[in-house]
């Protein structure tokens, strides 16, 4: 039986299975009925907005929780299909009480979530997160009398206000005017608003995976290496290639040698063009500690520091918000902007970016990645049915100091898991690529001998 008082809210809003707990129905409007009374405030008749990927449990999920809401006297506007930073910018745009993004992002189809967004377009603090968990758990249910119940509306062109937005930040310049970009939209919220867009950019596009049936998902999705994306960008000649995951807040690149081009290099990249147009205003970039050196290197080779967090953009984004830090983001792709009004990570806006500095230096994808060399580093994700603290077994901490040891102090070893699924990730980075990988594939065992 699965403890329903465990914790709901991890790095990343709500995730689970569909239809299981946390994610069925009956709860679910529970949730909503929570986040109704911990965001409702005083005033005017508050407003949610809803969006949702294609996954074929959104429509479960959105009714349930408009159900919810609406029982505490919240309208509830939705939005349909919309990627989530499209989502987080409609919130503040139209100053709605919070936004609701139902997705799993790039998790497989089975999957999916619900994250927050409060009236500034970012996503809500961590109080509010116990709060709400509080809440659905309780019994207690603040009762609404039937005439101050919600109603529902339906946004009728709900791509139309962002895909405005995408476009103005580059004042609708044909920036991409004859190149052919191949788009690979997993079947995912971007399935449309991307090749839309690019192609009022005036680029050829070329879409791939952009035909959701409600399962395929995310079918094949690689965050790192997007093989057929890569096949793509090579066959048809394109100047270069971009990955959406599910939920469209995540971009990865393929340049016209069909080199994977990841978060790390967008990021060098991106603070380069800042630093040299003086917009690099705190001469820093804030990542993680999954960021590669090379991405260090080459941001001290132009006087700027790399700041890292724990893996995931919540934390990215909360310390770019204390230190007044602009860019930011993930090796996995998910980029933070703070230059145009933005407050979370998104794919296309980050991809439109990478387009302006290409055509305001007339140059390819392929020559802007050399500013930055990529130091060999491996990956090795174990399923594990529970996540203990590493320290409490000495095989794995044994295991962990041989491997610095043959390595020596040049590898970074990082042991940590995931934040959304059962997964314990291994992580080492070094000079000889055979080494690191080596002593990463006996680390990972040992973790999978040991975690029962």
């Amino acid at each position: 039986m699965t403890d329903q008082t465990a914790k709901l809210f991890g790095t990343d809003g709500i995730r689970g299975v569909a239809n299981e707990w946390p994610l069925t129905p009956e709860f679910i409007t529970r949730i909503g009925s929570a986040i109704g009374q911990a965001l409702k405030g005083n005033g005017t008749r508050p407003l949610a907005l809803i969006g949702r990927d294609t996954r074929l449990s959104g429509e479960m999920i959105e009714n349930a929780l408009a159900a919810g809401l609406m029982s505490q006297g919240f309208d509830t506007l939705h939005l349909g299909v919309l990627t989530t930073p499209g989502i987080a910018f409609l919130t503040h745009t139209r100053q709605a009480r919070c936004g609701i993004s139902i997705s799993a992002s790039h998790n497989p189809f089975e999957d999916n979530g619900i994250k927050v967004f409060g009236p500034d377009g970012f996503k809500i603090p961590d109080e509010r997160e116990n709060e709400i968990e509080k809440l659905a758990q309780s019994a207690n249910n603040d009762k609404y009398a039937a005439e101050s119940l919600g109603r529902r509306r339906d946004e009728t062109q709900p791509l139309d206000a962002y895909a405005d937005f995408l476009l103005g930040a580059v004042n609708r310049q044909p920036i991409l005017q004859g190149q052919c970009v191949v788009v690979d939209c997993n079947n995912g919220a971007t399935f449309d608003l991307a090749p839309r867009v690019l192609r009022e950019l005036r680029a050829q596009v070329i879409a791939l995976n952009d035909k959701p049936d409600g399962v395929n998902i995310n079918r094949g999705y690689d965050s790192l290496e997007p093989k057929l994306l890569r096949e793509t960008v090579l066959r048809e000649r394109a100047n270069w290639g971009v990955q959406f995951d599910g939920d469209g807040d995540r971009s990865v690149f393929v340049d016209e040698r069909g080199n994977y081009i990841d978060g790390d290099f967008v990021l060098a990249i991106l603070a380069r063009d800042w630093a040299a147009r003086g917009k690099l205003r705190t001469r820093a970039v804030i990542s993680t500690v999954m960021a590669n050196i090379g991405l260090e290197r080459s941001l001290k080779e132009i006087g700027a520091t790399l700041e890292r967090t724990a893996v995931g953009d919540r934390w990215v984004t909360e310390r770019m918000r204390e230190s007044g830090t602009q860019i930011g983001g993930e090796q996995s792709g998910h980029i933070v902007l703070f230059d145009g009004g933005h407050t979370t990570g998104d794919g296309l806006y980050t991809a439109i970016r990478m387009a302006e500095v290409m055509a305001r230096r007339n140059t390819s994808l392929a020559a802007l990645a050399a500013c930055m060399t990529r130091y060999p580093q491996v990956l090795i994700n174990v399923r594990v049915p529970r996540k203990p603290p590493f320290e409490e077994f000495p095989q794995i901490q044994a295991q962990l100091e041989h491997a610095q040891s043959a390595l020596s102090d040049s590898a970074r070893i990082l042991l940590r898991y995931s934040g959304t699924e059962n997964l314990a990730r291994v992580m080492i980075e070094g000079r000889d690529a055979d080494a690191i990988t080596r002593e990463a594939q006996q680390i990972a065992k040992v973790i999978q001998e040991t975690i029962k």
